[in-house]
């Protein structure tokens, strides 16, 4: 049986609705992001390069009204792909394969701001969705979607920006881990 997680967080600078739980709190706290772990065996997700299908599939669901929950959502802009977005995901996602945990707060104490901030991404809006567990960025988008807090932050209409990650690691329990990132300069 397939299982699967999910974490939702969302940092704004100027206070808008949040929505779904999650650890982790507060914006640049100033923690370092997780140190390189370029050793350990950690791989992708087998799913295609992101950079080129994960905006365009998150578009089209940004594209149309949604209900997240009791929440209603209008059609929201659509977001652009950034690599600096992309790697604070990647590194997160990093971090939880190789400690075998699932937080919003790293390993070692780092914040979604802190490791956005140390990916050179200076934010005033900045969201995080987290799951383990699905095996492609369809089940992904699914699960978030079907999720209140992961639904709201995805049809945000403050964020401008995305980058998402997935990998795996042979031996974690909840392998594989996808981090999402969605923020606005």
């Amino acid at each position: 049986m397939l299982k699967t997680r999910f974490a939702v967080l969302c940092l704004p600078l100027l206070f808008a609705a949040c929505g779904g739980g999650g650890g982790g709190g507060g914006g640049d706290d100033g923690a370092a992001p997780p140190p390189s772990q370029t050793s350990v065996p950690v791989e992708p997700c087998p799913v295609g390069d992101l950079a080129t299908t994960a905006a365009p599939a998150i578009n089209a669901l940004r594209s149309v009204a949604q209900v997240c929950g009791a929440a209603n959502f209008s059609a929201v802009g659509v977001l652009s792909w950034d690599a600096r977005l992309a790697e604070a995901a990647r590194a997160h996602s990093t971090d939880m394969a190789v400690n075998n945990f699932f937080s919003h707060t790293g390993s070692n104490g780092s914040t979604l701001g802190s490791r956005v901030t140390a990916a050179g991404y200076a934010w005033t809006v900045v969201a995080e969705n987290l799951t383990a567990g699905p095996g492609d960025l369809s089940a992904a988008l699914n699960g978030w979607m079907n999720s209140p807090g992961h639904c709201q932050n995805l049809m945000l209409a403050t964020v401008t920006q995305v980058g998402l990650a997935c990998v795996r690691r042979q031996g974690s329990d909840q392998t594989p881990y996808w981090t999402m990132v969605l923020a606005r300069p």
